[in-house]
């Protein structure tokens, strides 16, 4: 209990700092900042992800009954954004060794970004809040060992979440250009994802290491045959298609260069490699937890988005390519009673890619907060 004493004032404090932190850096949210879209952390990787969050669940849970289910709460806090989601995992054990589960999410992003102007006519930037629900999640997990100590799932993200959210205005060309891919509530995609993972028990906790691969399908699109960047975004545009189809010949494999999904929504993710490691205390009333966790893209992710000037018909290429680090910490309370555990984590991702450049990371992107619930019913 000693460890808790002195862990959870630390975890309150931290917590409440970060949520200050955009009011104590207001006077930078004046300046032509953009935001770290790229690192945004708190996402799922490989299935629709309903309740991935700062730091990874360890402890006792909630088990015993016919169906668990799992409710995160998630806040991802930048220099000029907050992004809520609201996730929740039901799944279920088959054959003793087998669990499938279902994953949903609820998302609200809350950003600044340029309004159209005049050349020359700075107005600084706008706030706009783009919301709904997000991808379907699918997952089928076998356990195996002489413990069960090992595991491996199969998941599948449906791209079942709006990827095509416009704004509310124009440049004056014609069209409403779309919110950028990073803020929109679905991906656009469907992911396959393939995890990995080992427990190693010890007397006073656990060890928990793991290795995740993602690859991103997008239906083809008929638009944006074009060579011309330009052209075939504005093509796009004009022809937006729903990223969902039951008919899967016609999706193809997002790789380098080569994004079937419309560029400028975020059907042009590109596959990511993860691997992670977990260390959790285990103590009466409450289990603590700290871990890492590495994730590098495959190949760069683009999108374009139309120039920030009025009547202009010039297009921006964004290219993004971060290999980031997450450090997290985070404590499950078992409270009376027992089998309704909270779960309370914070976590920092760092972009470790200007180190190849011969310079250390400025720190983080951005932070992650964590709350949530476990229950077992039937």
């Amino acid at each position: 209990m000693t460890a808790l004493r002195f862990a959870l004032p630390a975890f309150a404090a931290i917590s409440v700092a970060t949520l200050l932190w955009p009011s104590m850096r207001a006077d930078s949210r004046d300046r032509p900042i953009d935001a770290a879209w790229s690192a945004i952390g708190g996402c799922g990787a490989g299935g629709g992800g309903g309740s991935a969050g700062a730091g990874k669940w360890i402890g006792r849970g909630a088990t015993g009954g016919l169906y668990d289910i799992q409710v995160l709460q998630n806040r991802t806090v930048g220099e000029d954004y907050t992004y809520d989601q609201t996730g929740i995992d039901v799944s279920t054990k088959v054959f003793e060794a087998y669990t499938i589960g279902l994953s949903a999410s609820w998302k609200s992003n809350v950003f600044e970004f340029y309004p159209y102007t005049t050349a020359g006519d700075y107005t600084g930037t706008k706030a706009e809040v783009v919301g709904g629900f997000g991808d379907l999640g699918l997952s089928a997990s076998r356990s195996f060992g002489d413990m069960n100590q090992h595991s491996a799932t199969v998941s599948l993200g449906l791209p079942t979440g709006r990827h095509d959210i416009k704004r509310t205005f124009s440049n004056a060309d014609g069209f409403s250009p779309w919110m950028p891919p990073q803020v929109q509530p679905g991906s656009g995609h469907y992911a396959l994802g393939i995890t990995g993972e080992t427990t190693v028990d010890r007397d006073w906790g656990l060890y928990i290491l793991g290795a995740n691969y993602t690859a991103a399908f997008a239906r083809a699109a008929p638009c944006g045959q074009s060579s011309d960047n330009a052209t075939r975004f504005k093509e796009c545009q004009e022809q937006a298609n729903p990223a969902f189809t039951w008919k899967p010949w016609d999706l193809r494999h997002n790789t380098d260069d080569d994004y079937h999904g419309a560029p400028g929504t975020g059907a042009t993710q590109a596959d990511a490699i993860s691997v992670y490691a977990h260390v959790g205390y285990k103590e009466e009333a409450a289990t603590q937890s700290a871990g890492l966790s590495f994730s590098i893209p495959v190949s760069p992710t683009y999108w374009w988005e139309k120039s920030r000037t009025l009547g202009s018909t010039s297009f921006t290429q964004h290219r993004s390519y971060d290999v980031s680090l997450k450090l997290s910490y985070g404590v499950e309370l078992n409270l009376n009673p027992r089998n309704y555990p909270l779960f309370l984590s914070i976590g920092m991702p760092i972009v470790l890619n200007p180190i190849a450049d011969g310079s250390l990371p400025s720190g983080p992107a951005n932070w992650i907060l964590t709350g949530g619930i476990k229950g077992t019913f039937l």
